[in-house]
């Protein structure tokens, strides 16, 4: 049986805390829960409130917005409840929907957690292709049982291929979408040289 926790803190690792990207289709984010596709999560209540009561968020990516999100993110870090919001999001959203208990190997269900996170039903389906079950985006039985018959490495290799692949095909239909690709192509599983390699073939 696989662990929550140790998937979770991996994932927030990636996902970062606030962000409000103009080019990021999510809209504004906290730790990857993005509110244009969560509009009625309950934790944008404490965000909006922090947020309020700081100066008026200045221009993405400028120097001054890295200093204003760097301190609302303190402010937001100290908020209990919040951050159990998150905890919980994560868990009924992704991790039990997904039946990663029943994942024997913890790395797979970590990739699995991590790309369901990221990908939505397109990160389930990746990890059904390369176990071999039917890819329809609903871990069940079938998909549960293929996954813990591979074996872990092999399929997250082929996993990461695919996912992979995926990626680079995206930012070639939308260019806007490049500056996501080296986080994204890391995610999977690649490594520095071949993520460099991956880029410059683009």
């Amino acid at each position: 049986m696989s662990d929550f926790f140790a998937a979770f803190e991996s994932t927030m690792g990636a996902e970062g805390a606030f962000a409000c990207n103009p080019n990021d289709h999510g809209g504004m984010t906290y730790k990857g829960i993005a509110r244009q596709f969560w509009p009625k999560w309950g934790g944008w209540k404490y965000i909006d409130g922090a947020i309020d009561q700081l100066t008026k968020m200045p221009t993405y990516g400028t120097k001054e917005y890295l200093n204003w999100a760097r301190h609302l993110n303190k402010c937001l870090a100290d908020i209990n409840a919040l951050q159990s919001l998150v905890k919980t999001f994560y868990k009924t959203n992704f991790w039990d929907t997904a039946r990663l208990e029943e994942v024997q190997d913890q790395r797979v269900a970590d990739w699995i957690f991590d790309h369901h996170v990221n990908g939505g039903a397109r990160g389930v389906k990746w990890i059904q292709e390369a176990a071999g079950a039917a890819v329809d985006g609903q871990i069940g039985p079938a998909s549960i049982a293929a996954i813990n018959d591979a074996d872990p490495l092999t399929l997250l290799e082929r996993a990461r291929n695919i996912a992979g692949n995926y990626r680079l095909e995206k930012i070639k239909k939308d260019p806007t979408q490049r500056q996501f690709i080296h986080s994204w192509l890391a995610r999977d599983g690649f490594s520095a040289t071949e993520i460099k390699d991956m880029i410059a073939s683009v």
